[in-house]
């Protein structure tokens, strides 16, 4: 990680050369602190580009907000039925509302089938002009589970058992299983995909959908703005469509230029030939010398701070060593032992915030459960006195022994990304006089997947705050064996009859009222088990010139930085 002294000396050297070659004209408008007269511009730097538009497809631009920062185009040129907002919170999208149990547009059968009505907005226009219907959407659903298409995304398409088109604006959705999230899906399962342009190479000549140049430079959506210019490599330039269905967006034209080093990116923004960039552009330091450097200018940005993955430390059940990592009083000792506090300050200078739950504070469960959660303040003194009630203590030479009097080895293994974690986690252990041996997994050990679940006691891990990784990662049907060529988020075998009846009740429970109980008694269990010892949640940056309102982040866990792109405007 490059530190925040690296940046200022940088740009002077690199601030001559910050625009590009085949970069497009810069922002129409004023200048930064003037007002706006004439057609609003945005210029907003991207660490990578789509190798499609979409998401379905590996490649796409909107995998998820964490992995690509080209998730971040996706809402600005499409749309999806429902959309979540930088807290999480879901809305309608294409839809006109989210089905609901109380309306009677969501229907939970006896035998555990459901049905859920949706109505899309009439009046949606494709960006050629023809008109969205729900053909669209059953063509996408089609397509997603069409074994003979390279499609990645399919988890929420497989829980459909059918779908019905009343008319034009009316999806009925018939669910083979529960599933809590079916009155919002965020998904691309059910695209929408123009069946007036896909549907009959589709039905022609499959395999060359896959190919087609409509997910490219050809793509056509029905977002509120439409794909003008594709550059690969140099820009993306997106123009406002003037007949999507909310109204014509505030900003003219977007323009996304591909800058892939963080210090060239720094000196653009600093130059003022980029507005914006999004999280993973500057990275963090970048992120704090860009804010520094303008409000020392007398011209604060927009900011935006938020959590976005969560940072812990797995613990291997499958084949300890040593095996009294299996009994949580060690793990609870090691825990005290942990010094995130610190940790953080070291790495985000504060601005992360520590975990003690997979429920991060500014997740709206984190009400339900905070008062049952258990806390493991940085105590090493407490350390020493738990590891004392399993037998371990200190030998003659201040290093930990076990109850026969023979010494430990604590294994902690980590990727390069997160070695400074690693290495703070280790310190902090072998202060207390437990021998730690810290592993900084090569880039071909870690996509060995069988090595990589092999780690002897702990290891650190980073997830997205999700669903998926949050709640039923630990559930035991994803530990990894032979079976599963050793994949799973499971990666050490955690096994416990109440975590899997409280993931179960939970995977079951639509009703918020019936949910929050079980989210208590879940995070009660792992803050007690400690199936995994959370460490803190990272921090991500969104930065934007003075003048620019309206940005909020990301969607989460999916959603890009575009989700209410609607409500961007240039100001000044």
């Amino acid at each position: 990680m490059l530190h925040r002294g690296f940046w200022l000396p940088v740009f002077s050297a690199l601030v001559m050369a910050c625009t590009p070659a085949g970069a497009p004209p810069q922002r129409d408008g004023a200048a930064p602190g003037q007002p706006i007269s004439g057609p609003k511009a945005l210029t907003i730097g991207l660490s990578d580009q789509p190798l499609n538009m979409a998401t379905l497809f590996a490649g796409g631009a909107g995998i998820s907000a964490g992995s690509s920062s080209a998730g971040d185009l996706f809402h600005m040129v499409h749309q999806r039925l429902a959309v979540n907002d930088h807290l999480g919170q879901s809305h309608p999208e294409l839809a006109t509302e989210l089905p609901s149990q109380e309306k009677g547009s969501w229907v939970v059968r006896p035998d555990g089938t459901m049905q859920t009505t949706y109505r899309i907005h009439p009046g949606v226009t494709w960006h050629d002009g023809a008109v969205l219907t729900t053909s669209d959407l059953v063509l996408a659903w089609r397509m997603t589970l069409d074994p003979e298409l390279p499609i990645s995304q399919q988890s929420v398409a497989r829980q459909i058992a059918r779908l019905e088109t009343p008319d034009d604006t009316t999806l009925v959705i018939d669910w083979a299983r529960i599933y809590v999230f079916a009155n919002a899906i965020i998904e691309d399962d059910l695209g929408p995909f123009p069946s007036h342009i896909l549907g009959p190479l589709y039905e022609r000549e499959k395999q060359a959908v896959a190919v087609s140049p409509y997910w490219t430079r050809e793509f056509i959506g029905v977002g509120p703005y439409r794909l003008a210019e594709w550059e690969p490599g140099s820009h993306l330039v997106l123009k406002a469509y003037d007949r999507f269905f909310r109204g014509r967006p505030k900003i003219d034209t977007l323009t996304f230029r591909i800058i892939d080093n963080e210090a060239t990116a720094l000196a653009n923004m600093l130059a003022g030939t980029i507005d914006g960039g999004v999280q993973d552009l500057l990275g963090f330091r970048g992120s704090l010398t860009l804010r520094d450097e303008w409000t020392r200018e007398g011209h604060p940005p927009v900011f935006i701070q938020q959590n976005t993955h969560w940072r812990r430390l797995g613990v291997q059940f499958r084949v300890p060593d040593p095996l009294e990592i299996t009994d949580a009083r060690v793990r609870r000792a090691l825990y005290h032992g942990v010094d995130r506090p610190g940790m953080v300050d070291a790495l985000y200078d504060g601005l992360a915030t520590v975990a003690d739950s997979f429920i991060a504070p500014d997740d709206v469960k984190w009400d339900w459960v905070k008062d049952v959660v258990a806390r493991y303040p940085y105590d090493p003194r407490r350390s020493i006195e738990l590891l004392a009630e399993v037998g371990w203590r200190k030998g003659p030479d201040g290093a930990i022994v076990n109850a026969a009097g023979e010494g430990v080895t604590i294994g902690v293994w980590t990727t390069g990304g997160q070695a400074s974690e690693g290495t703070i986690v280790a310190d902090n252990w072998k202060s207390l006089g437990v021998n730690t041996d810290l592993l900084v997994l090569s880039p071909a050990q870690s996509q060995d997947s069988r090595f990589r679940v092999s780690y002897p006691s702990f290891a650190l891990a980073q997830y997205p705050i999700s669903y998926e990784f949050n709640v039923i990662n630990l559930r035991a049907a994803n530990c990894p064996s032979e079976q599963t060529q050793f994949r799973g988020n499971n990666r050490g075998c955690f096994r416990d009859a109440d975590n899997e009846r409280l993931i179960e009740a939970i995977s079951l429970a639509i009703d918020p009222a019936q949910q929050r109980p079980l989210y208590r008694d879940l995070a009660r269990l792992h803050s007690e088990a400690l199936p995994e010892l959370p460490l803190y949640f990272n921090v991500a940056v969104t930065v934007f010139r003075q003048g620019v309102v309206g940005v909020m982040g990301s969607g989460r866990p999916r959603g890009g930085l575009g989700w209410n792109v609607m409500d961007w405007d240039v100001v000044s």
